[in-house]
């Protein structure tokens, strides 16, 4: 593998962890109580984590889609779990059910950018 792809690779891998972490630390903030009003906020939700997906995917390799579809979405259910235990925030099916449209949309993209070869 050349130089290019590994970069793009441990790019992506990295600007998943780091788009976790921040996930997961400003989620736990006041900053995160009412930051985008709603129905706006279900596009917030599919972009989240329709991007952790993709760049899981870019990361950890083509061949990976159904896991990194999957640990997003492990990610959105531990995500909206927690929410349950933080002042102010509200776990909500139709947040889970956004991020569970996102990372759809996501693996779509990545399915029609995936050469057969891989699959």
């Amino acid at each position: 593998m050349s130089i290019a792809p590994r970069l793009l690779q441990w790019s992506a891998a990295a600007a998943a962890l780091v788009m976790t972490v921040s996930l997961l630390k400003l989620g736990e903030t006041s900053l995160a109580v009412g930051l985008i009003p709603s129905p706006w906020d279900k596009l917030a939700h599919a972009g989240t984590f329709g991007a952790i997906a993709f760049l899981l995917w870019l990361g950890c390799g083509r061949r990976a889609l159904v896991a990194c579809a999957t640990a997003a979405f492990a990610l959105a259910c531990y995500d909206e779990w927690r929410q349950l235990m933080l002042p102010g925030r509200e776990a909500d099916i139709q947040d889970l059910i956004a991020n569970a449209i996102g990372i759809l949309a996501a693996a779509w993209v990545a399915r029609q950018l995936t050469p057969k070869e891989f699959l």
